[in-house]
């Protein structure tokens, strides 16, 4: 028998087992969390009530434990775990406790994926599949003994951006929002930092990306970029009175939105993500001489190597390095 209540602003976890009453402080969690945390212990007291074998649970039940402590601490990335974890993985793995899942499950998830869709976006889900089972047997529940690795990734493409005259077309073909696009295509903002932006984050001559314990940034960190006379202009149409720059609306209706306006322009389908105004910014900016440890900053990326899949459009790249070759 367990349960959670509250003493000030602490919450507490208390539970009866074979060897007496149990009380332990969570901290200064969120209800959510407490509760997470009294269906760990439920689990671990009706599967492994008294030999000291780590608790076995069904996957579908671990899921809904592991998402509700990730939105918590990970929330800017909740959206696309969930999506894995309920849309990919369940269908395949409902019926299993999750000890029982083996490589050939795995290997039989990437077969149907192949083929269907990039290779680093298999890499992906198979990440957030380790990362759950990780955080299951921190949790002391039994998990698979083998370890998931990435597939080969045998595509190299460098990033797409939009050159001006296809920004042009994009702002013209827009006839209420063009505004939205500029702002990002001079900022660089991801979508979901676009979102939560806050209009007193918006300061004369620069904006602060904020990292908050509800709206995290991808990195978990804060940044400052500087505010381009275009994004100053685009700016000017936007409702500065409400506390978000951003109007509240469903959050796939600016990427619905950007597809249509890219299709009526003739712009190519490979280009029709907003993300692709977030690479336009890198690119232009790399172009145009600046070195990648800034772009590395202005873009919020944790490590160097992600920015230099731009290097190769630096007017310094590899220059002169030929010598005097002429064969």
């Amino acid at each position: 028998m367990a349960s959670i209540y509250k003493r000030g602003e602490y919450w507490h976890l208390q539970w009866r087992d074979s060897k007496g009453r149990h009380r332990v402080s969570l901290g200064k969690i969120s209800k959510k969390g407490a509760e997470a945390s009294l269906k760990r212990k439920e689990y671990e007291i009706a599967y492994a009530p008294v030999t000291h074998e780590k608790a076995q649970i069904h996957f579908i039940d671990y899921v809904n434990i592991y998402l509700e402590q990730f939105a918590l601490k990970y929330p800017s990335s909740y959206e696309t775990s969930q999506h894995t974890l309920l849309f990919d993985y369940e269908p395949m793995f409902k019926h299993l406790m999750l000890h029982e899942i083996t490589i050939n499950d795995v290997n039989a998830f990437i077969g149907l994926k192949v083929g269907h869709i990039k290779t680093a976006t298999i890499n992906r889900k198979l990440s957030i599949l380790r990362a759950l089972l990780n955080q299951a047997k921190d949790d002391g529940f039994k998990i698979p003994n083998f370890k998931i690795k990435e597939i080969p990734n045998k595509e190299s493409r460098p990033p797409k951006y939009f050159t001006l005259d296809e920004l042009e077309l994009i702002y013209q073909e827009d006839k209420l929002y063009p505004h939205y696009w500029r702002f990002l295509a001079n900022t660089g903002l991801r979508l979901g930092e676009f979102r939560n932006l806050k209009v007193n984050d918006i300061q004369k001559d620069s904006i602060y990306i904020v990292s908050s314990a509800s709206e995290s940034t991808k990195s978990g960190k804060w940044r400052y970029i500087p505010i381009n006379d275009n994004a100053r202009e685009s700016l000017d149409h936007f409702d500065m009175t409400n506390e978000y720059l951003l109007p509240r609306q469903h959050k796939d209706t600016p990427k619905t939105r950007f597809r249509r306006i890219c299709n009526r322009s003739g712009i190519t389908k490979e280009k029709w993500g907003v993300h692709c105004l977030r690479h336009t910014f890198a690119s232009h900016l790399v172009m145009g001489g600046t070195n990648l440890r800034t772009v590395q900053v202005l873009l919020g990326h944790a490590s160097i190597q992600t920015t230099e899949q731009y290097a190769h459009l630096s007017p310094d790249y590899l220059k002169d390095s030929l010598g005097g070759l002429n064969l």
